[in-house]
């Protein structure tokens, strides 16, 4: 089962984020502070998502600080892409405070010096950081491999096999057993395995779900179902079903390590790179509507974008942990 409140973070722990840029803004009162120690003992996960926010800021910290070290002015270029990335005008306000600015590097999902997790690994049962990909056996024997940034519940029960895809994309291998169904959840609905090999990809708005063997059941929180077989892929929404191009085996050449591309957008490109990558990208409407072919190495991202900026009328200019492509 799955709803809206399982999505994206838990609660506790985006209030934890609001307690900590409020307290470090300068603007906390005596009171305030006393209530933050009241929220803080009112709920024994209030204060385990204190301590683990905390933990998890520790690193991104010391990373901000050698980056600037490393290459100076990276900090300055984060900040003024950062000014004009989207963020709320609450949340800019609290750049004038320099440890808020820090704060917000630490924190923001789409602009994080030498990010290493996702936020949401700390709460999650399996997990991969930028780069890496992970091979699992589950305790049914079915094989689950995680693309990087990737974020997993698994929860097993007498009678049902469910794995909760919360970020990022799996591949599974599903170990026959009739009489527990697997079934893999995303945010927008379902994926029952009726055959062996599949895997699902989680975006913000979509989920994308490609057969390599046999079937699955695609069901989606409205209700509409349909089932796909081997070589199919297909996308879908919270109310619909969108079949996709027949032949999906490029689908998990994540796997592999590979990117195949055929008559792909260059955002969609860069959208698949981002997760290899520990700095931020921003791609122009224009460069994002350029057309891609080809296989590209995920594990050496630098060396996909230098082969794209070869084939496409793009510049790929970098500016500490910043790149920004666009059409000269």
């Amino acid at each position: 089962m799955t709803d809206r409140a399982h999505t994206g973070l838990p609660s506790t722990v985006k209030e934890a984020i609001d307690w900590m840029v409020f307290l470090d803004s300068g603007n906390a009162q005596p009171s305030d502070k006393s209530a933050f120690e009241r929220w803080l003992g009112a709920d024994p996960g209030h204060r385990q998502a204190w301590e683990s926010l905390n933990h998890a800021l520790s690193s991104p910290f010391n990373q901000v600080a050698q980056a600037e070290r490393e290459a100076p002015g990276s900090a300055g270029a984060a900040t003024r892409v950062l000014r004009s990335s989207g963020i709320s005008l609450e949340r800019r306000r609290l750049l004038r405070n320099g440890s808020a600015l820090m704060l917000l590097l630490g924190l923001s999902s789409t602009l994080v010096l030498q990010r290493r997790m996702p936020l949401d690994s700390l709460f999650s049962d399996v997990s991969t950081g930028t780069g890496e990909r992970k091979h699992i056996t589950l305790s049914d024997g079915s094989q689950l491999t995680l693309n990087a940034r990737t974020t997993v519940d698994i929860n097993f029960s007498t009678d049902l096999r469910r794995v909760r895809l919360k970020h990022g994309e799996l591949s599974i291998q599903v170990a026959a057993d009739p009489s527990r169904p697997l079934e893999v959840w995303t945010d927008q609905g379902s994926v029952r395995a009726l055959g062996t090999r599949f895997s699902v990809r989680q975006t913000d708005q979509f989920s994308l779900v490609g057969v390599q063997q046999h079937s699955v059941q695609v069901r989606t929180l409205s209700g509409q179902h349909v089932v796909i077989t081997d070589g199919h892929a297909l996308r879908f929404s919270d109310t619909a079903l969108f079949p996709l191009p027949d032949d999906s085996s490029r689908l998990d050449a994540w796997v592999n390590g590979l990117l195949e591309v055929e008559d792909e957008s260059l955002g969609a490109v860069i959208e698949a790179l981002r997760p290899y990558r520990y700095g931020l990208i921003r791609v122009s409407t224009a460069a994002a509507r350029l057309r891609v072919f080809g296989v590209f190495p995920l594990d050496h991202s630098d060396r996909a974008l230098q082969s794209l900026a070869q084939v496409l009328p793009i510049s790929v200019s970098r500016f500490g942990p910043v790149t920004l492509i666009d059409v000269p």
